[in-house]
């Protein structure tokens, strides 16, 4: 009897673990990136970047420099996908201590990741699960996921 119910104790908990995973909304787009280098449209500058990275999870985006050499301050904010025009849209990109320290993203500060404003919006030129480009109209974003 208590073999018994020990199976179905390990059911039950294999079926809860299970089900408590969320899905993405776009496995092409969703997950971690490595920005490679972005070009501004302005001048047609190709900025490479290193150990700059965009985190794309559900409703929330983040980019960082993890160990890099310019020490960024890493930001958060909402992330939203469009998916009859294609188009992803950051917007309220501020600074993610904790909500009494936090504030809004300067523009100079989003600068090295590809942005202009704490509002963007991208056009997906190109997403497969493995590379994408984005183009916003300051600069167009070359990414490969890891």
């Amino acid at each position: 009897m208590k073999k018994i119910l020990s199976i179905w104790g390990i059911l039950l908990l294999a079926i809860l673990c299970n089900s408590c995973e969320k899905e993405p909304i776009n496995r092409d787009i969703e997950g971690h990136w490595q920005l490679l280098e972005f070009t501004t449209k302005a001048d047609g500058e190709v900025h490479p970047c290193t150990r700059i990275y965009y985190s794309i999870q559900l409703w929330v985006v983040e980019v960082a420099e993890k160990q890099g050499p310019q020490g960024l301050t890493p930001f958060r904010g909402r992330y939203q996908y469009d998916e009859s025009s294609r188009s992803i849209r950051l917007s309220e990109m501020s600074t993610y201590a904790t909500p009494e320290n936090s504030r809004p993203a300067e523009v100079w500060e989003l600068n090295p990741y590809g942005l202009n404003n704490v509002n963007t919006t991208f056009k997906v030129i190109e997403s497969d699960g493995k590379q994408m480009t984005l183009e916003s109209d300051y600069a167009l974003l070359k990414l490969r996921k890891f």
